[in-house]
């Protein structure tokens, strides 16, 4: 009995049984997209970071490159875009947090401050100054 594959037999390979998750030969070593596809990536992106199936078409055709292909680098860029929004969000929301609790600290610190300032006056000084004050 062998498990030798069909390949050495000459049997054919169904194609797209061997095709990875980007479309790509199985097996393949991944290529890195050049910068003239990154590019137009980038600026379709710009444009709108949803991708038509017609949209996805075109750039599979301009670039030379599979559907699947843009799918995921289109998946992948809104990640990364998502990612640095939430950072700059979090950076903006800090921001506003330390300035509220440097208004907070500042109001704390002259609220101590009143307070010692009325402790420290005669308690008779107190009652006519509110006294003055009806009449």
């Amino acid at each position: 009995m062998s498990f030798s594959s069909g390949i050495e037999h000459g049997e054919e390979v169904n194609a797209e049984e061997d095709l990875s998750d980007d479309g790509s030969q199985a097996g393949e070593k991944k290529r890195r997209l050049n910068m003239e596809q990154v590019k137009t990536l980038e600026k379709s992106f710009e444009l709108g970071n949803k991708l038509e199936p017609e949209r996805k078409m075109q750039l599979a055709r301009a670039l030379g490159l599979q559907p699947r292909q843009i799918a995921i680098w289109f998946q992948n860029r809104r990640a990364r875009w998502k990612t640095k929004q939430l950072e700059k969000d979090y950076d903006v929301l800090k921001r506003q947090y330390e300035a509220v609790k440097s208004d907070n600290d500042a109001l704390q610190a002259q609220n101590q401050k009143l307070q010692a300032e009325v402790s420290s006056f005669p308690s008779n000084t107190i009652k006519f100054q509110s006294f003055s004050a009806v009449v």
